[in-house]
């Protein structure tokens, strides 16, 4: 007779334990950013599954069952809204830095585009400072993160130039034609001073 093989371990995974909405109402519980989190002390729970849930609200928050009813309602909302406003802080500061981040390679791209030395980002930024605690004071501490020093715009730029190239590469896989038209520039005295290229596929 043959021996029934070693039973399998579920795995959690395959026991679908997913967040349920009640638990926000019973344990002051929510589901952020992939985990479940505890509204009181803002921890959570390495597994969703409501005896954890219940076993920290019952352990670490036994004084929250005082609160019952509409008292109850209204300390939940106050707590989802500190949440929030926590997770705010941490999030704004990383969004602020992203544009920054965007606006000086859009101002990076116009130097390059008008031929400017790249120390004119200094005085771009001296200018958008300038504007900026007069028109929005209160906003002026934003304009001072971007970066708009000589050595960033260069690099903004080979990395702006070099996306362009990898643009042209792909383009010129699928492209059965294309031509090209150049126009040389001269002084007054007719020397060449510069030839410019035209492509169009």
């Amino acid at each position: 007779m043959d021996k029934p093989g070693p039973s399998k371990k579920r795995k959690v995974k395959e026991e679908n334990r997913q967040f349920q909405e009640i638990w926000t109402e019973k344990y002051f519980f929510v589901w952020s950013h992939n985990k479940v989190v505890c509204l009181i002390c803002k921890n959570s729970v390495a597994i969703a599954k409501e005896y954890n849930v219940k076993r920290h609200y019952e352990t670490q928050h036994p004084t929250f069952t005082k609160f019952t009813g509409q008292l109850r309602k209204q300390k939940l909302l106050s707590l989802k809204r500190e949440l929030i406003g926590q997770q705010a802080m941490f999030t704004k500061p990383i969004q602020d830095s992203e544009t920054a981040t965007e606006v000086s390679y859009e101002i990076s791209r116009m130097i390059a585009k008008r031929s400017r030395p790249f120390n004119d980002g200094d005085f771009v930024k001296e200018c958008i400072e300038i504007a900026a605690k007069k028109m929005c004071p209160e906003a002026a501490k934003k304009f001072e993160k971007i970066q708009l020093n000589r050595m960033t715009i260069q690099r903004r730029i080979m990395s702006l130039s070099g996306n362009i190239a990898e643009l042209l590469n792909e383009k010129t896989k699928i492209i059965e034609f294309f031509s090209l038209a150049l126009d040389e520039s001269t002084d007054i005295s007719s020397t060449a001073q510069a030839t410019r290229c035209y492509s169009r596929f």
